[in-house]
């Protein structure tokens, strides 16, 4: 008689999942977001802030940009009666009341070489006081032709004032595109260098643009020049 194999015995069952565990995962789970989220908010409101703004006092708004101020003299006609040195004191005088925006009383001088007459090649310095700031333009000069000449100049240091900047920062920013327009306290008179930004800024708003820009104020021989940065 043929024997029949034994029936297998069925294997014990393995243990239940801890549900203590998988609890314990989503909860660490939960967390990590919790905390990517809150990162994530954190960097969306410091990127989001806007540090400049309300920097700086209100600027008052102009209708038309003023005029500068001019030299009180008219140079004599070089044609019927050149006199080369001064015309280069009137057009230094001209850059210098530019630079500061505001009429004050001038002198000029220049250390031109005796005979001087535009037919030469030639450097001297001429100087512009302004009130008690005295400015120096390094002057060169070279013949244009027969009864002409041409010159150029350079100065190290300008006048600039308050009144000019606000001035010419209010002219330049006076389009109903710009707004809220501000500038740190300016010193009232200065000698400053020449192509070096003020440590004082301005500040505006631009229509589209989210954040405050900057205005770098950057005098130069004549009217100072407003460079915007963005942030």
């Amino acid at each position: 008689m043929t024997q029949q194999p034994p029936a297998p015995v069925p294997a014990a069952p393995g243990p239940r999942p801890s549900r203590k565990k998988t609890t314990l995962t989503l909860v660490g789970v939960v967390a990590v977001v919790a905390v990517l989220c809150g990162a994530a908010q954190l960097i969306t409101k410091i990127t989001g802030r806007d540090p400049l703004a309300g920097k700086g006092q209100p600027v008052a708004a102009v209708g038309t940009t003023p005029s500068a101020p001019v030299p009180t003299w008219a140079p004599p006609n070089m044609l019927t009666d050149p006199q080369p040195t001064l015309e280069i004191r009137h057009e230094l005088e001209e850059w210098l009341l530019k630079s500061a925006g505001v009429a004050a009383d001038l002198k000029s001088a220049c250390k031109a070489p005796a005979g001087f007459s535009g037919a030469q090649a030639v450097t001297f310095p001429c100087t512009v006081n302004y009130a008690k700031l005295a400015v120096t333009y390094e002057v060169t000069t070279k013949p244009a032709g027969s009864l002409t000449f041409s010159w150029d100049a350079t100065a190290a240091k300008t006048v600039v004032t308050r009144a000019g900047i606000l001035a010419a920062v209010a002219g330049r920013f006076k389009a109903p595109t710009f707004s809220d327009l501000r500038c740190d306290e300016l010193p009232e008179v200065a000698l400053v260098a020449t192509g070096t930004p003020l440590e004082q800024h301005c500040y505006v708003r631009m229509t589209g643009r989210d954040k405050t820009a900057w205005v770098d104020v950057v005098p130069t021989r004549s009217e100072p020049r407003l460079d915007t940065r963005l942030q």
